[in-house]
C-alpha cells in the first residue's frame, strides 16, 4: 500500500505541475515532477528501484491519455479504469510486498508530535497521497465524467447556412458568439470556478469523514444543494441539474475512494 500512496501522490503533483505550467512544456515538466517525486519517495521508503520504471510509464501514460487532445476522451476513461484495477491489485498484493523502511520512516518517527505516535507511517503516507490526489487529479477525473455526460446529452448542431454571392463565391454564416458551438468550450467555462472550489470541498470532506464528523458532512452536502437550487430551478430542460449531480457524485466518490484507502490500506500491509 505504501507504493500506491506514493503513486497517488506523484500523480497529484504531476497534474498540479501540468495545470500551473505553460502549454508547450507542461507535459514534460509534469512528467518530470511526478516521476522525480515517486523516485524520491519510494527510495526513502526502501522500495525496489524497478518500481520507479513502472511508475514512470504509468505517469507518462496518465498525462498523455488525460491531455484532452481527443474529443471523445476515451483514452482518459481507460486510464481511470486502469487506475481502479491497479488499486484492487494493490489491495490483493499488499501483504506480499516489502514493508516500508528507510529515511522517511526515520524522519516520521523523529517528529516531535505525540498525536502522530498512534498513526502508522502507512496511514500517514496514504493520507498525504490521497490529499494530493484529491486536489488536481480528481479535477481531471471529474472533468472526464462531465465531458462524457455532456457528449451524451448534447444534440448535434444544425448545418451552417451556405449562400452563393454574386461572383459565385460561397460563404458560411459564423456561429453566434452567445452560443458556443463546441460543448467543450462551455464545459471549460463552467468549470473555471470549480477547479478551485472542488479541491477545497474534497479536502474538507476528507478531513471531516476521518474525524467522524458525519453531521457536518451532511450539512455541507445540503448547503451545496441549497446554494445551487436557484440556478437549477431556472433550468427548464434539466441539463444543469444533471450536470450538477454528475459532478457532485463523481467528486464525492473520489473522496470515498481516498477514505477507503486510508482506513483499509494499513490492514493489508
Amino acid at each position: 500500500m505504501i507504493l500506491l500512496a506514493v503513486f497517488l501522490g506523484s500523480l497529484g503533483l504531476a497534474d498540479l505541475a501540468r495545470a500551473r505550467s505553460g502549454s508547450r512544456r507542461r507535459l514534460w515538466l509534469a512528467a518530470s515532477v511526478g516521476i522525480a517525486s515517486f523516485v524520491l519517495a519510494s527510495t526513502g521508503c526502501g522500495q525496489d528501484w524497478w518500481w520507479s520504471l513502472i511508475a514512470a510509464v504509468a505517469v507518462i501514460g496518465w498525462l498523455l491519455s488525460t491531455g484532452e487532445s481527443d474529443g471523445s476522451h476515451r483514452a482518459g476513461f481507460w486510464a481511470v479504469g486502469v487506475m481502479a484495477a491497479a488499486t484492487v491489485v494493490a489491495f490483493a498484493w499488499g501483504p506480499w510486498l516489502s514493508p516500508p523502511r528507510g529515511l522517511l520512516l526515520d524522519w516520521y518517527a523523529a517528529l516531535p508530535y505525540a498525536s502522530l505516535h498512534a498513526v502508522s507511517f502507512t496511514s500517514f503516507a496514504l493520507f498525504v497521497g490521497g490529499a494530493l490526489f484529491l486536489i488536481e487529479t480528481s479535477n481531471v477525473i471529474v472533468r472526464l465524467a462531465l465531458h462524457g455526460e455532456r457528449a451524451a446529452s448534447v444534440t448535434p448542431a444544425p448545418p451552417t447556412t451556405t449562400r452563393t454571392g454574386t461572383r459565385g463565391r460561397s460563404w458560411r454564416r459564423p456561429p453566434s458568439p452567445s452560443s458556443p458551438a463546441d460543448p467543450q468550450t462551455a464545459v471549460g467555462i463552467e468549470l473555471k470556478g470549480g477547479r478551485f472550489i472542488g479541491p477545497l470541498e474534497r479536502i474538507f470532506l476528507l478531513a471531516l469523514v476521518l474525524a467522524g464528523a458525519f453531521t457536518a458532512v451532511a450539512a455541507i452536502v445540503a448547503a451545496k444543494g441549497i446554494i445551487r437550487f436557484p440556478e437549477i430551478s431556472r433550468d427548464t430542460g434539466g441539463s444543469k441539474a444533471e450536470y450538477f449531480l454528475v459532478g457532485s457524485f463523481a467528486s464525492w466518490a473520489l473522496v470515498a475512494f481516498a477514505v477507503m484507502l486510508i482506513v483499509l490500506g494499513p490492514a493489508t500491509t
